[in-house]
């Protein structure tokens, strides 16, 4: 490949990702009707050591108790609590559905550190529950190449509040481990990869995509 196709093609790249998308489908299948609201969960793999608190004020968990409860830590667990790098932690969020899709419920706010770029938030401070597009859209930025150092930007995380064969869940993102198979999933999780395969409309294992959030239904939550 000669210089000159080179350039060409990483124009053609860039230009891929500035331009702002019309057709992203953000969140969960929710075919409640529009603004029915719930609380899911999310299972986040923190990057680096942290604590309980600083987890509440960052996904805009305002009861605390819920975090703590959501993860079966005592009410008396102190606030500062160690979460280890990698070690994932459910988070409770409020979710709202609209246009056949369910996403959280205008939280989390991210304030966009220096030398941040939308797909570093997506994968890496987000552990790939969202999608860079997502982002982009729902918080109408034009070129996904320019955000600004301080700005807030709502983070659109996957949710739901639809009944699964006809009975009430609480819907749980889960973020796709390498080598997973759905079988192994529905074990974990205690349903069937029936149910999780027709959920994520996923037709078998070679479209479970590691890194890809999918919805898992929960029960006796």
């Amino acid at each position: 490949m000669d210089f000159s196709h080179h350039i060409i093609i990483s124009l053609l790249f860039l230009f891929a990702f500035a331009t702002k998308p019309s057709t992203v489908q953000a969140g969960f299948k929710c075919t409640q009707s529009d603004r029915t609201t719930c609380t899911s969960l999310i299972g986040y793999k923190s990057p680096n050591q942290t604590t309980i608190f600083h987890l509440s004020n960052f996904f805009g968990v305002h009861d605390i108790n819920s975090l703590l409860g959501a993860n079966d830590l005592p009410l008396s667990t102190p606030s500062n609590y160690t979460v280890n790098a990698q070690q994932v932690i459910n988070i409770p969020i409020p979710c709202r559905c609209a246009n056949g899709t369910g996403i959280s419920n205008n939280i989390p706010r991210y304030r966009v550190q220096k030398d941040d770029t939308l797909f570093y938030i997506a994968s890496d401070v987000f552990g790939g529950l969202v999608k860079f597009p997502e982002i982009q859209q729902v918080n109408q930025i034009p070129n996904a190449n320019l955000i600004v150092t301080g700005e807030r930007l709502w983070i659109p995380l996957p949710c739901s509040c639809d009944d699964v064969e006809e009975q009430r869940v609480v819907h749980y993102g889960h973020v796709v481990e390498a080598m997973s198979t759905m079988e192994g999933i529905a074990k974990q999780f205690g349903t069937t990869s029936d149910v999780l395969f027709k959920l994520n409309d996923i037709s078998d294992d070679s479209k479970l995509i590691a890194g890809n959030a999918i919805d898992i239904p929960l029960t006796g939550q």
